[in-house]
């Protein structure tokens, strides 16, 4: 069957009472969207509902679906969206294909209790137990304006400080990502036990101005410096105890900025690169693939293909890429099919696209770096914490770290936590979404004691 006009509830073959009155909830990974799925009674017809809660509260009523063979198409014509979908009652979810426009992916739709709704109970509201103010930082000759809140504790300072630095992409002063903002949770939770905080907008976010194009990493730290200094001369700050957290690609910052400023009084690394930014993408894109039970032969073809293009960075030209790509991609695929193809990133679309992201200059100089080279500059002390279920950002890091330091830096693996600090079943992506927790108490907590410890 087609799809058509709905077929009435004696044709399903899938009892009322499995569905009538549940939802299902999957995740469009591509646009991080959460949608879901429900099924009603409408004058006595029985039938599907989408929901994009993250878009609009107003129902999604199919033009046309049907349901046969355990397979489930819907289809909604204004949006151009389809999906099929096949029911497992093994597992009891719905899994298939998600259409619209170009967009053709995999989706896997769970059982759900209601319709999802963003739930972050970590938030702080006020009122705040500390003084917060906007701060304004101006490097002029760079053409770079940032801004930022600076939480300084109750009571007689001065206070030890810290910057927060955030991961790649550009955020807000929040590290704000799926509603969720790990930087206003961790500030806070600093401030309310003796430490003051500074966290700001990354350049061309929020309030803050500058290139964000040509930008690159050792840019981005020059901000960070910029921001570091500013904080030791602030009323109340003890300028002798002021350090850095960086995140992700802000663990790379931190220790570029203390490589060379000696006035950094320690740094914590929150799933920081202990070696290159290429060995960090290999990582990464073994672990999410295999996160989605893609075949290990054909994540090595993966691989192959990415260490050739990381090797040719400082010889290729930029135009040359495009080209260069599409080769690797078919000397790589070559004998796959085209799901397999797919499964991988290999097809033509996937070499422009990857092509792209190596003529930028902050992916270019990423790849280059080689965060141990920082850090075994570095005698201030360092903490360096990870998930054990990071797919980002390895738990591998923590020895490449150690062995940089000399074994000085202090390592802490904590059990279940993702590459944000959550706790989470499998460290996948797309389930940073659904997690309610912003960030795992025992982070703060062990940040916060790293802290306070130095005296």
């Amino acid at each position: 069957m087609m799809f058509g006009v709905a077929t009435s509830l004696s044709a399903q073959r899938m009892p009322e009472t499995t569905l009538l009155g549940h939802w299902w909830l999957g995740v469009l990974e591509e646009a991080s969207l959460p949608i879901n799925i429900t099924w009603d009674v409408d004058n006595g017809e029985f039938k599907p509902v989408l929901y994009s809660p993250m878009q609009t509260p107003d129902p999604i009523i199919p033009t046309a679906w049907s349901f046969n063979n355990d397979t489930l198409n819907i289809s909604h014509k204004p949006t151009g969206l389809r999906l099929t979908l096949v029911w497992n009652p093994t597992d009891t979810t719905f899994s298939g294909t998600f259409r619209q426009g170009m967009l053709r992916t995999q989706m896997r739709f769970v059982p759900a209790d209601t319709l999802f709704n963003i739930v972050r109970p970590q938030t702080p509201k006020p009122p705040f137990p500390y003084s917060e103010r906007e701060v304004t930082i101006q490097r002029r000759k760079a053409g770079v304006t940032l801004t930022g809140t600076l939480a300084i504790p109750e009571g007689r300072g001065p206070f030890p400080a810290v910057v927060l630095v955030s991961g790649s992409g550009q955020q807000n002063r929040d590290e704000e990502l799926l509603g969720h903002k790990p930087f206003f949770v961790l500030s806070d939770y600093l401030a309310r036990n003796g430490i003051a905080v500074l966290r700001y907008d990354d350049r061309g976010t929020g309030g803050s101005k500058g290139e964000v194009e040509t930008a690159t990493t050792l840019d981005f730290a020059d901000d960070a410096e910029a921001v570091f200094d500013f904080l030791r001369r602030q009323k109340g700050i003890d300028s002798k105890r002021v350090g850095i957290i960086g995140h992700s690609e802000g663990g790379m910052i931190a220790p570029i900025v203390a490589s060379r400023n000696r006035r950094v009084a320690f740094i914590a690394l929150l799933a920081g690169p202990g070696t290159t930014g290429a060995d960090i993408l290999l990582q990464q894109n073994e672990r999410l693939f295999q996160l989605d039970n893609v075949p290990q032969p054909l994540i090595e073809r993966r691989l192959a293909l990415l260490r050739s293009l990381f090797a040719a960075v400082d010889t290729l030209p930029i135009d040359n890429y495009q080209p260069f790509t599409i080769a690797l991609c078919e000397k790589y695929s070559e004998g796959l099919t085209a799901d397999q193809r797919k499964s991988i990133g290999l097809r033509r679309g996937d070499a422009i696209g990857l092509a792209t992201q190596m003529a930028l200059p902050w992916m270019r100089t990423f790849v280059k770096l080689d965060n141990s080279t920082y850090l075994k500059r570095l005698r201030c002390p360092i903490l360096a914490v990870n998930g054990d279920r990071d797919s980002q950002v390895l738990p591998v890091n923590l020895d490449s770290i150690a062995a940089a330091t000399g074994n000085r830096a202090k390592t802490v693996l904590l059990p279940g936590l993702n590459h944000l600090m959550q706790h989470c079943q499998t460290g996948a992506t797309s389930e940073y979404m659904l997690i309610d927790e912003t960030m795992a108490p025992e982070v703060m907590e062990t940040v916060t004691s790293f802290v306070n410890s130095l005296k």
